[in-house]
């Protein structure tokens, strides 16, 4: 009966890894990769029209506005996963947009504590990639707020 019993148990434990296999594979988010290329001619002057307002992305929203000669942005980090910027819940950052063109755009703030380049796709959206002073990345996709 012991030997029976021994058998059925490693017959089952052999069986799991092919099980696994079978159940649903989700995609995983990568390292952030480089930008998509710029739709426009980013040699052209533009006054970043297109970048005001409000953006949100997934536990994060946006604001673009124009202060004196320039363009400011805030940051409002709403959820509190780790997303290896050190950022927790209720972080909030705001800088300047060091350069814009018709379709792309730089950020920074806090003397190079963070920088981010940005690209609009064609579908309206932004597609952005972070960086901190600590050499840690992450990846954002904005659309406008409705």
């Amino acid at each position: 009966m012991r030997a029976a019993t021994l058998a059925a148990s490693l017959l089952m434990v052999c069986s799991l890894p092919a099980l696994a296999q079978e159940l649903p594979q989700f995609p995983k988010a990568g390292p952030p990769g480089a930008l998509p290329e710029a739709g426009c001619d980013t040699a052209l002057p533009n006054n970043g029209g297109w970048l005001l307002g409000r953006w949100v992305s997934p536990h994060s929203r946006w604001e673009f506005s124009r202060q004196g000669q320039g363009m400011v942005w805030v940051l409002d980090r709403k959820g509190s996963g780790d997303d290896g910027m050190g950022w927790s819940a209720g972080t909030r950052i705001d800088g300047t947009v060091t350069a814009v063109t018709g379709c792309s755009f730089t950020l920074g703030a806090g003397d190079g504590q963070f920088t981010m380049e940005g690209v609009l796709t064609e579908g309206g959206k932004v597609y952005g990639v972070a960086s901190n002073a600590k050499g840690n990345t992450a990846r954002f996709l904005l659309r406008r707020e409705r």
